[in-house]
């Protein structure tokens, strides 16, 4: 089952798509919460008002064809990532697609060398206390450490929500874009691809003028990609 009011009027397409319009698609990854598949509602919104088509895509099927219907992916947040976050993170990697993971979707990136080993590929570390999960609309600053993310949010400081109680350690095969004060990974980035970016963060649930624009660059990307 898939819970959302909006859900199903958004993925109407006609509704949505005026006539001669080019069909940008991103899909989403669901959370499978208390027996019901989720995708927040905050974060259909940050689609739907960028113009894009917002498509669910839930675990346990061969979702093959609705991935290579996509122009972009989210991987939301979560307990942790499961297989279906893995396949469309592999996926995007070989085509080169924008990908936007978040809490536990830049999680997932950060352990993309553990996807096929016969281990968890979830291997974040806890952090130890609950300094990093808050119900509180900010929690604390970041650093932008690299020109990636500063051309993006124009800004080398940036206050943000925080709700994880797992970091990740630094890969070679990953950039890393952001710092919390106390040295958490807060943002990723895979270099030589075109748009695949991790936030510790959850964006969705901000209306400020970063939050927008990293919505706004990632979906710019879907559209040319």
């Amino acid at each position: 089952m898939i819970q959302n009011n909006k859900i199903n009027h958004i993925i109407s397409w006609k509704y949505l798509v005026k006539e001669g319009d080019i069909l940008v698609i991103i899909g989403i990854s669901a959370r499978l919460v208390d027996g019901v598949y989720k995708v927040n509602e905050s974060l259909i919104e940050k689609i739907k008002i960028n113009g894009v088509i917002p498509l669910v895509i839930v675990p346990g099927f061969d979702n093959s064809r609705l991935i290579s219907m996509c122009k972009g992916f989210i991987i939301p947040g979560g307990v942790t990532w499961n297989e279906i976050d893995e396949e469309i993170i592999k996926y995007a990697i070989k085509m080169d697609m924008p990908l936007l993971g978040i809490c536990a979707g830049m999680q997932a990136l950060a352990n993309i060398h553990n996807f096929d080993k016969d281990i968890l590929s979830d291997q974040t570390i806890p952090i130890g206390n609950d300094s990093h999960d808050s119900k509180l609309k900010y929690v604390h600053d970041i650093s932008i450490t690299s020109k990636f993310l500063y051309d993006i949010l124009g800004s080398k400081k940036v206050r943000v929500n925080s709700r994880h109680k797992f970091k990740v350690t630094k890969k070679n095969y990953f950039s890393v874009d952001a710092y919390s004060d106390d040295g958490l990974i807060e943002a990723i980035h895979l270099p030589n691809k075109t748009f695949i970016l991790g936030v510790q963060w959850h964006p969705e649930d901000l209306d400020d003028e970063f939050s927008k624009k990293i919505f706004a660059c990632f979906i710019e990307r879907c559209k040319i990609s």
